[in-house]
């Protein structure tokens, strides 16, 4: 017998107003989104606080979360993970080039 856990896709989204104009979601047992109320409107944000889109009501703002696969979702979050990569990428460069010039000058210190 093997103990297999639902599919994310099929666990219930929950929410809680946890302030004035702030909704927090969560999916099975962890935190999934959050909707802003701002003026005119309310902004939505996915679990990596990107925002997804700006919405007229507080259901479609809502319901925006839900849909992860939706193409502005997963281009934001394409857009995130590249910008992380090429900062990691700079970052491990810098320190490989002042590794390789640490190691040249040692013999002169």
């Amino acid at each position: 017998m093997s103990l297999t856990s639902p599919t994310l896709a099929s666990v219930r989204v929950t929410w809680a107003k946890v302030d004035t104009g702030f909704w927090v979601a969560h999916r099975g047992g962890e935190y999934f989104g959050c909707v802003d109320a701002v003026a005119g409107g309310f902004v939505s944000r996915d679990a990596h606080g990107i925002p997804i889109g700006r919405y007229d009501a507080l259901g479609t703002a809502k319901s925006s979360l839900r849909s992860t696969t939706h193409p502005a979702n997963t281009r934001r979050r394409a857009h995130a993970e590249r910008a992380a990569l090429v900062t990691a990428t700079a970052v491990g460069g810098t320190a490989l080039a002042f590794a390789l010039t640490a190691g040249a000058l040692a013999p002169y210190l």
